[in-house]
């Protein structure tokens, strides 16, 4: 019976050692690591904030945004560009050598500001912007 109960203490000693070392590994209070948290009050509109280093501010490139005001005049994807700045005057024809994507069939890129407008032709609504530092590239 001594040997039976000895070998239980042991038994349990390493155990509960075993798992109180296993139990700090994490570290005191971390919990889960923040960007993985839920964004409570936020809406994203399906755009997660992932937090991986490719947010373009720290490179000077472009920012791709849903809106920006410029002038009393207030630019928001999904929403139709004001009618002054759907015509040639604001027109980007050379896209590629401003760096900028190719714009879909029917749309066209609009200079407004330092930022550039992708707008859709026939109905005339914002369908991208690019805010940004891209005074070296046009």
């Amino acid at each position: 019976m001594k040997k039976t109960t000895l070998t239980l203490l042991i038994s349990l000693f390493t155990a509960s050692t075993l798992f109180s070392t296993l139990s700090f590994a994490d570290g005191p209070g971390r919990g889960p690591d923040p960007q993985w948290q839920q964004d409570r009050g936020q809406d994203h509109r399906g755009h997660a904030d992932r937090h991986d280093d490719r947010d373009d501010r720290r490179h000077g490139g472009p920012q791709e945004r849903d809106h920006f005001a410029w002038n009393g005049h207030d630019f928001r994807r999904g929403h139709p560009a004001p009618e002054r700045f759907r015509g040639d005057d604001y027109r980007v024809d050379d896209w590629r050598d401003r760096g900028l994507y190719e714009p879909p069939h029917g749309a066209h890129w609009a200079y407004v500001d330092g930022n550039y407008v992708l707008i859709a032709a026939a109905t005339g609504v914002i369908t991208a912007i690019l805010l940004g530092n891209l005074s070296g590239l046009h």
